[in-house]
């Protein structure tokens, strides 16, 4: 008869695994005798590092902002023109649904406002 196996064995703890500096350890004290202690910048120098930071932020927001009119614009442009062929005949939903990987279902509520004639 084998031997009876503990339903659960704990193993002993493992060792920690020493870090080399520059691993990303935020423990690791610098050698201050090869890597000089970096100055403290002053209040001064802050405040204007933080106006920059704030205008940069700003910049990006405004180009954001703008990327985000300009694909509202490009996305109505296309839906009125998808609309504007479906009300010649010439294609159907599926066909503009086929074309542009959307479902039937969304180029129908996204055309709908634009159509001239409804199915």
């Amino acid at each position: 008869m084998a031997a009876a196996i503990p339903a659960k064995v704990r193993r002993p703890p493992r060792a920690p695994i020493p870090l080399r500096k520059g691993s990303g350890g935020s423990h690791i004290i610098p050698d201050t005798e090869t890597e000089p202690e970096m100055p403290r910048p002053d209040k001064e120098t802050r405040a204007a590092a933080k106006a920059r930071i704030a205008e940069l932020k700003k910049t990006r927001d405004q180009a954001h902002e703008d990327a985000e009119k300009a694909k509202a614009a490009a996305d109505e442009v296309m839906w009125q023109a998808i609309a504007a062929e479906l009300d010649k005949g010439e294609a159907l939903q599926l066909d503009a649904a086929e074309a542009t990987e959307f479902s039937r279902d969304h180029v129908a509520k996204r055309t709908k406002q634009y159509r001239t004639t409804q199915d």
